[in-house]
């Protein structure tokens, strides 16, 4: 029973080895520290790429790869990190991946908005086109699938020296020698007498079979073949040798456990990882810079409004003034002070026109791959949200803020993964200090074939019976004599060739094994020294740099917080000012119509307004904008804009980079109600543009 087990075993590793395919292998091992660059390398999902998804249902990531089939640990993982699979197509991972270029029009989602030539815009459509078209998310876009590249780069490669590549490598030798050589001594070169020179024809086909594991482990099969031809006089000539020797190699100290052999991979995982959540980062520090990008520009615009209040109370003040220096009633050189208040405010308003300007090219800028596209040149951009009032969400503990930032926000998430890196530099670096003691077993088999010829030679003193001499006598006792002559037997061949020599490893005729242990002990052992102390120091390190983190957002929690807490008071300020401001207008416009006022006084009170009014106007934006950094600090940015960034596993079967169709375009959706980020006040009612909601306090 031993035997056919045996038997079926050389078979299998024969075949085995003999169509094993080839698998590309990096002969130089990577090195790498462990340490990872913030906001390159490094994010998200434990194993899969990030995605953004915006309000209309758009998500954020690069052009797709084409899809392959794949493992269950794998799901959710692009082509980036697993490579192509040799099945079906055998010739697969010998080819070059598609990448597609990228596309750098802008979406039809801005050409959609655009009408009566200008573009309308929403707070949620700009946020949405600066998904889809800001060029800082764009080029970040593209990180984490090089941080994935990385990691399939070192997915082959142990961290110990000694362990061959977790990848398979079949190697194939094959060569033909020819030689002539004189012959010194015919005994001693196999020659035999009488030949001058030796000549031999030689031809060799080698296999070889590697393969590395996680656990330190090499499994080495080796197959060969030999058929020699030559003139001399060899048992088997030509003669064909086979063997085949399989050798199992393990670290026993130094290199032995997942942790030793996997550090590069698992690093690169994490650095995958951190650029996940550094992508992340992006997307919430551009739609952070567009929300306030956008408020400028409806402040800019509200701000022309008052400008122009300002302007039409100074014309009406100069009419005024015109028609009593005609009745006698004043003297021009007040005509004059009211000429140059005219152009006081011609000059504002051409000033907060030019903000106007200067917003709207900052805006679009941000929300657009093309600015120069010939449709955009000289377009107005009309924003459609007014500022709100948003609701009281400020007035938490520091201590509960500071621990729901640390929750949300990317940059820190990012420190954490840094963290685990140095958990696993820090493990595998104690595992070099040990020394190396590495265990091999190995086994093999030997066959030979060929064209064997066995000479007959002479074979003397046979005795034949002489046949003219009588048998036996009359009484029957043998007679006579039997002659001795010499018999000359003839020359026998016997021809086998390889599958004769495969038979006797089949049968195991030849077998040889054996084991051997070698050890090696680093004197000093310095440079193991150093790299666990490398690894001590950096953690170390990361763990204050980690503390120093929380502190500064800490701090920038409790701002954003303070400077929207002060927002809100100012904004009250403001609007009770212009309420107390409106009153004596109303008041300084009755006495006018009973004699008691004159229309300069009038006048006044009008600019006096507009000042106050274009001051709560800043108010309101300054509001708005400080609940914008402060959902910033808080992380809140994507949850308040209904953006949703990818979980950590996507739906299995599901191979497309994220936000994306089978053509690589963006994939969005219309725009629903649902989708506002203006909050619903404290009372629960819809948010109403904030002048509207104080002319309803004022009724």
């Amino acid at each position: 029973m031993f035997r056919y087990i045996r038997m079926t075993g050389v078979l299998v590793l024969m075949l085995a080895i003999t169509l094993a395919p080839v698998a590309p292998v990096n002969a130089q091992q990577q090195t790498q520290t462990g340490q990872m660059a913030t906001g390159q390398q490094n994010t998200q999902s434990q194993a899969t790429p990030p995605a953004s998804q915006n309000p209309t249902g758009t998500q954020l990531g690069p052009p797709p790869p084409p899809p392959s089939p794949k493992k269950e640990s794998d799901q959710g993982q692009s082509e980036y990190v697993n490579g192509k699979r040799a099945f079906p197509n055998l010739i697969a991972p010998y080819t070059q991946l598609h990448v597609p270029m990228p596309n750098l029009t802008n979406t039809s989602r801005l050409q959609d908005l655009i009408k009566d030539g200008k573009l309308v815009i929403s707070l949620q459509d700009a946020i949405a086109l600066a998904l889809e078209n800001n060029m800082d998310i764009a080029v970040a876009r593209y990180t984490p699938w090089l941080a994935e590249a990385a990691w399939l780069k070192q997915k082959p490669f142990s961290a110990v020296p000694n362990v061959q590549s977790f990848d398979p490598l079949y190697q194939l030798i094959s060569g033909v020698t020819t030689s002539n050589s004189p012959v010194a001594n015919p005994f001693l070169t196999g020659a035999g007498a009488g030949v001058a020179s030796l000549s031999q024809h030689q031809f060799q086909a080698n296999s070889t079979y590697l393969e590395g594991f996680p656990t330190g482990t090499n499994f080495i099969v080796t197959q060969s073949n030999t058929r020699l031809a030559s003139n001399g006089a060899n048992t088997f000539n030509p003669s064909v040798t086979s063997s085949l020797n399989v050798t199992v190699q393990q670290n026993l100290l130094r290199g032995l456990g997942l942790v030793p052999n996997k550090r590069f991979i698992l690093v690169a995982k994490n650095t995958k990882l951190s650029s996940d959540y550094a992508f992340k980062q992006q997307i919430l520090t551009s739609v952070t810079t567009v929300a306030q990008d956008y408020w400028e520009l409806v402040f800019a615009r509200q701000f022309v409004g008052v400008e122009q209040k300002v302007l039409e109370a100074a014309n009406r003040l100069l009419s005024d003034d015109q028609k009593q220096v005609q009745i006698g009633t004043l003297a021009p050189l007040d005509v004059t002070s009211a000429e140059a208040n005219v152009a006081s405010a011609n000059q504002g308003l051409i000033q907060a026109q030019t903000a106007v300007l200067q917003d709207q090219v900052i805006l679009l800028a941000a929300i657009t791959k093309n600015p120069l596209m010939p449709e955009l040149a000289n377009i107005e951009i009309v924003p459609t949200d007014n500022t709100y009032l948003p609701p009281v969400t400020e007035n938490l503990a520091l201590a509960d803020a500071v621990k729901e930032a640390l929750t949300n926000r990317p940059d820190y998430q990012e420190s954490l993964i840094n963290l685990k890196s140095d958990d696993i530099n820090i493990q595998a670096t104690k595992n070099e200090l040990l020394p190396s003691l590495l265990l091999q077993g190995n086994y093999g088999w030997t066959g030979l074939g060929g064209r064997e010829v066995l000479p007959g030679g002479v074979v003397p003193n046979t005795f034949i019976a002489n046949l003219n001499d009588p048998i036996v006598n009359a009484a029957g006792a043998p007679i006579g004599g039997f002659t001795p002559i010499a018999v000359t037997l003839p020359s026998t061949v016997s021809n086998t060739g390889v599958g004769s020599a495969f038979s006797q490893i089949v049968h195991g005729q030849f077998p040889q094994y054996g084991a051997s242990m070698t050890f090696q002990l680093p004197i000093r052992n310095r440079s193991a020294q150093a790299d666990s102390i490398t690894a001590l120091v950096t953690q170390r390190m990361d763990l204050t740099k980690l503390q120093q983190q929380q502190n500064v957002i800490a701090v920038d929690v409790s701002n954003a917080q303070i400077t929207l807490q002060q927002a809100r008071a100012t904004l009250l300020a403001a609007q009770a000012t212009v309420r107390f401001q409106q009153e004596a207008l109303d008041a300084t416009t009755k006495e006018l119509q009973y004699g008691t006022a004159t229309p300069l006084a009038v006048v006044q009170q009008q600019q006096t307004l507009a000042t106050f009014e274009s001051q709560e106007v800043r108010a309101e934006v300054n509001l708005v904008e400080a609940k914008v950094q402060f959902d910033r600090a808080m992380g809140r940015t994507f949850s308040v804009n209904n953006i949703e960034v990818q979980s950590a596993k996507r739906t299995p079967g599901n191979n497309l980079i994220p936000g994306t169709s089978s053509t690589g375009e963006l994939l969005t959706g219309p725009l629903s109600n649902a989708d506002a980020t203006v909050a619903a006040p404290l009372d629960g009612n819809p948010a109403v543009p904030k002048r509207e909601a104080r002319v309803q306090q004022q009724h």
